[in-house]
């Protein structure tokens, strides 16, 4: 009979010992990433701007066992400190827990990592001495489905193999090891990670963990036809999460820095052309309608006759310039005006009249994105309102 994944998760054990990989010097190395291809940045946060705000959840002494030692995870100048105490616990009490989960990029939205798609992310991660391997799980990167209960689908662990501190990386569910090297030098240094995983089910998916310190590239790993999806999506993790099994000691006070986090999209070429709908963006002064012929998606925004009345987006960019077109019908012979704004920068554009409010025009304009969240806004600027605006859409 074929094991599930799950049953295969819970036979698994330790793979055999696995020679350490020798440092090598830093070349151009491959990448998941095909060609016609490129890497939109869409997160990047600050510590010091964005604080805990970073994050789609956080996991903070979740059963409440250390009130003395909380927040267990907090910014700290440019980093991210994540502290585990022995006296911690988290609900399940054989083992501790001080995590974060994905890639919030405002108050309302973060980054959903579907199948299918191809997504890295880069940090700079300081592992001190006193968090050290131990003989069962220490996990401090892990990629889940959201869920309670949901098994990680990769882990990078801190784990002992005969005796050896070790840092490694796994296919979790069939415990397929894609590389392990000597943590030992790895303490008490800034280390740079880049993770690429491409989300599939059954043999469509794959990773690759590089690790590099001072220059150096210490593992640089590729594994392809795994299953890196389970269902719904997937979601990376930080943090310590490690069970109280240990049997060589090595529990203790310790900490994890993080900093100069970042999350890529593989999209085509330069980056192409996104949609955003105005029945899905923020509204004030205005309702969504859908009684004019020709909209996309399930309808349009018909501002309020108003000055001050507004349509705002949320969209996603890299760093540079850009494209904006604007997708609008004014069924009036008046022209509408309306101030548009990118993140705060603001233009004023003129709406003229289509002829009639089922026909729709575009108006283009160059605009400037910032790297990760962009909030667009168009405001109306007389007592007529803005036109019915369908949708923006954004080329880069």
């Amino acid at each position: 009979m074929e094991l599930s994944r799950r049953q295969l998760a819970l036979l698994a054990g330790t793979v055999a010992a696995t020679p350490l990989l020798p440092a090598r010097p830093a070349l151009a190395a491959p990448t998941l990433l095909p060609p016609g291809m490129t890497w939109r940045l869409l997160w990047s946060p600050s510590a010091s701007a964005d604080g805990m705000g970073a994050w789609e959840t956080v996991e903070d002494d979740r059963a409440d066992s250390h009130p003395a030692g909380q927040p267990h995870i907090y910014p700290e100048g440019n980093n991210y400190r994540f502290v585990m105490h022995t006296v911690d616990r988290d609900t399940s009490t054989d083992r501790q827990r001080q995590e974060v989960t994905g890639n919030r990029t405002s108050s309302s939205s973060y980054l959903q990592w579907k199948a299918g798609e191809l997504w890295r992310v880069t940090y700079s991660m300081f592992i001190p001495s006193t968090l050290k391997a131990t003989t069962s799980f220490t996990h401090i990167f892990q990629t889940k489905m959201p869920g309670t209960g949901s098994l990680p689908i990769t882990v990078t662990s801190l784990r002992q193999v005969n005796g050896a501190q070790t840092i490694e990386h796994k296919i979790h569910q069939v415990d397929i090891l894609v590389a392990r090297t000597d943590l030992v030098p790895l303490h008490d240094k800034w280390i740079d990670i880049d993770y690429e995983i491409r989300i599939g089910d059954g043999s469509s998916g794959a990773v690759r963990w590089v690790v590099r310190s001072g220059g150096t590239t210490i593992v640089d790993a590729t594994k392809t036809g795994v299953d890196t999806f389970l269902g719904d999506r997937v979601r990376p993790k930080w943090g310590i999460y490690r069970s109280l099994g240990d049997t060589s000691g090595s529990l203790q006070n310790c900490h994890l820095l993080l900093t100069n986090l970042k999350a890529y999209q593989a999209v085509p070429g330069g980056g192409g052309t996104t949609r955003y709908e105005a029945e899905n963006a923020r509204i004030s002064q205005g309702v969504v309608e859908s009684n004019h012929a020709g909209f996309s998606g399930t309808g349009f925004v018909n501002g309020d006759n108003v000055a001050g009345s507004y349509t705002e987006w949320t969209v996603n960019g890299v760093v540079g310039a850009a494209t904006l077109r604007v997708r609008y019908a004014n069924g009036t012979t008046t022209s509408r005006p309306a101030t548009i704004a990118v993140n705060g920068s603001t233009v004023t554009r003129d709406f003229p009249g289509t002829g009639a409010w089922s026909t729709w025009a575009t108006a283009s304009l160059p605009v400037t994105l910032n790297a990760g969240s962009n909030v667009i806004r168009i405001t109306a600027t007389t007592a007529n309102g803005n036109p019915n605006l369908d949708y923006i859409e954004v080329t880069q």
